[in-house]
C-alpha cells in the first residue's frame, strides 16, 4: 500500500520569498520615483525654456518697432525709448522688486495688451515691461489701464541701454548704461536679461546659495528645489534720429 506525500513550503522558504518580493517591490518603487523626478525636471526645463524664449521674443519684436514714426500720426512726443514717467506709467528705472523697467514708444495700431483704438488706426503706442512683487513679468500699454502677465516666476528683469556718443553717421553703442545715465545720448541698442525659476518640489536637494550675473546686476538666491534659467538678448534699434547719430 502507497502513502500520499503532501508537499509544502517551509518557514525559511516563505521568508526568503517575502524578502525577494520586498526587494523587487522596492526596486520598482525606486525606479518609478526616479522616473517621476526625471519627468518633473524635464517638464520644468521645457516650460522655462519655452516660456522664457517666448517672452524675450515678444519684447524683442516690440523693441524693433521702437522709434518708428508715421506721418499719419499727430505726434505729441518723439517716439523711442522712454525714461521718464508718462501716461500713468512710472519712470524706466522704477521696476520694483530689484528689477528694471523697459518703456518704449512707436506709432502703431495696438499696444502690448492687444488694445486698439475704435475704429483701429495708427496712433502713439507706449508699452512698459516690468516685474511685480509676485515675480510676474507684466506689460501695460497706454491705450488701456489693464496689466497683462507675460510670464510667471521671473526672479529678476534687467535692462541696459546702448548709447551712441559720437555724431559720425554710424549707429554704434559706445557703452551700455542704466536708464538714469542715458542723458541726451541717442539709444541705438537695448540689452534685456531675466532670470526665470520653476519650483521642483519633488526633487531632492538642500538650500544652496547661487549667484547669477544679469548684465550689471548680481542676483543671489539660496532656495533649493528650484530650477533656474537665465535669458539675455541684445536688440539693435532700427528707428532713430539720424541727425543725432
Amino acid at each position: 500500500m502507497k502513502r500520499s506525500v503532501m508537499g509544502g513550503f517551509s518557514l525559511v522558504e516563505l521568508m526568503v520569498a517575502m524578502v525577494l518580493g520586498l526587494l523587487i517591490t522596492a526596486a520598482a518603487v525606486s525606479l518609478f520615483s526616479t522616473n517621476q523626478r526625471t519627468f518633473a525636471l524635464q517638464q520644468a526645463m521645457s516650460e522655462a525654456q519655452e516660456q522664457g524664449q517666448l517672452a524675450m521674443r515678444f519684447i524683442s519684436q516690440d523693441l524693433k518697432l521702437t522709434g518708428y514714426m508715421s506721418d499719419q500720426v499727430a505726434a505729441t512726443r518723439l517716439a523711442g525709448v522712454v525714461t521718464s514717467a508718462v501716461g500713468g506709467i512710472p519712470a524706466a528705472a522704477d521696476g520694483g522688486a530689484g528689477s528694471g523697467r523697459l518703456t518704449l514708444s512707436y506709432h502703431g495700431e495696438a499696444d502690448c495688451t492687444g488694445k486698439t483704438l475704435t475704429p483701429a488706426a495708427l496712433t502713439e503706442i507706449i508699452n512698459s515691461y516690468w516685474v511685480d512683487g509676485d515675480g510676474n513679468l507684466k506689460c501695460r500699454g497706454n491705450l488701456g489701464t489693464d496689466n497683462v502677465t507675460l510670464l510667471q516666476g521671473v526672479r529678476s528683469f534687467q535692462v541696459l541701454y546702448g548709447v551712441d556718443q559720437a555724431v559720425d553717421g554710424v549707429a554704434f553703442p559706445a557703452r551700455y548704461v542704466t536708464a538714469d545715465d542715458i542723458g541726451t545720448s541717442p539709444v541705438v541698442a537695448v540689452k534685456v536679461a531675466m532670470l526665470v525659476e520653476k519650483p521642483l518640489n519633488s526633487m531632492d536637494g538642500a538650500d544652496q546659495q547661487q549667484t547669477f550675473y544679469l548684465l550689471d546686476h548680481e542676483e543671489t538666491v539660496d532656495a533649493g528645489r528650484t530650477l533656474r534659467r537665465q535669458f539675455q538678448t541684445t536688440v539693435a534699434l532700427r528707428n532713430y534720429r539720424w541727425d543725432e547719430i
